[in-house]
């Protein structure tokens, strides 16, 4: 099963602190980690690990050295073939702070990530063409998103969105998109709702064939506008929340690649996530598939 990931690739800084600071406070962090990160790279890692073959299309900078960056995600067993590497710019950067409880908050510059254009994912279209899901999510131009769902449609390849970090989406794309992964405060963004219902429903009535909603500790929402189904999360010592998100993704995509029912594979990619705040980091805290099936033999929901 063949997934194309359209999207960031990014240097990780994280900080671990007691809490995170508020509004003009200076706080000491007891640990600090520089990793590789970016939703799109994330995702990819994960879903290879997950047992999918992955190919990546992104960009990174040459001016920091993003080259090693595409060497290790090759190491990872990821087909690079279609990244871009920008010569004036450097890789994109995300500063991430996360506090004893395993919340954190994120700031992202683009770096490269700006620079992948509908003009690249065009060259590479053939890497899409050939993928069961393309991945798709919000840390590149909102015109290249644009592009790459169109182009995976024209050729069938069945589309997941993670609107991360929310932002105003053309109307149009939603029809694009088979299914679309917000979280609370991304679905409230996209829809103007608190309400998740209902926001699932608006999405749905703009064109997208299924929503899931991330909620957390809590779980995960589903609907396609017909069936609706809730799936609690799983019990576990979350310490970073880092990446949670990209391996649930992820995970989805695995799971209804190798044709688990929609139930099953909310299970499967909850465990996924979970596991994944058991560690910190980004892509090295993103768990491999033995992990998970390991973790679902004891399973135990919270």
């Amino acid at each position: 099963m063949k997934i194309a990931v359209v999207g960031s690739i990014n240097k990780d800084y994280t900080a671990q602190v007691d809490k995170l600071p508020q509004k003009g406070e200076t706080v000491i962090a007891s640990n600090y980690k520089i990793s590789l990160g970016g939703k799109g790279a994330n995702q990819a890692v994960a879903a290879k690990r997950l047992g999918a073959e992955v190919a990546m299309i992104g960009a990174v900078g040459k001016l920091d050295g993003g080259q090693d960056i595409v060497k290790k995600l090759e190491n990872d067993g990821i087909d690079v073939s279609g990244i871009l590497i920008v010569d004036d710019e450097v890789t994109g950067n995300a500063m991430i702070t996360v506090d004893e409880k395993g919340a954190n908050t994120i700031v992202v510059y683009p770096g490269a990530n700006n620079k992948l254009s509908p003009l690249w994912i065009e060259k590479q279209k053939e890497i899409i063409r050939n993928a069961h899901f393309a991945i798709l999510q919000l840390e590149i131009p909102i015109e290249t998103v644009e592009f790459a769902v169109k182009i995976s449609k024209e050729y069938n390849v069945k589309v997941i969105l993670n609107p991360a970090p929310a932002k105003k989406l053309p109307e149009e794309i939603y029809e694009y998109v088979d299914i679309i992964t917000p979280n609370e405060v991304e679905l409230t963004q996209l829809t103007g709702t608190e309400d998740i219902k209902e926001g699932a429903s608006i999405l749905i009535q703009k064109g997208v064939k299924e929503v899931i909603v991330t909620l957390g500790e809590r779980g995960c929402y589903y609907t396609d506008g017909i069936r609706e189904i809730f799936v609690e999360a799983v019990r576990v010592k979350a310490i970073d929340t880092t990446a949670a998100g990209d391996a649930f993704n992820a995970a989805i995509a695995v799971a209804l690649g190798e044709k688990l029912d929609i139930n099953s594979a909310l299970i499967f990619a909850n465990i996924a996530g979970a596991l994944t705040t058991t560690k910190m980091g980004a892509q090295d805290a993103l768990p491999f598939r033995q992990e998970v099936e390991s973790f679902k033999k004891n399973l135990v929901f919270g």
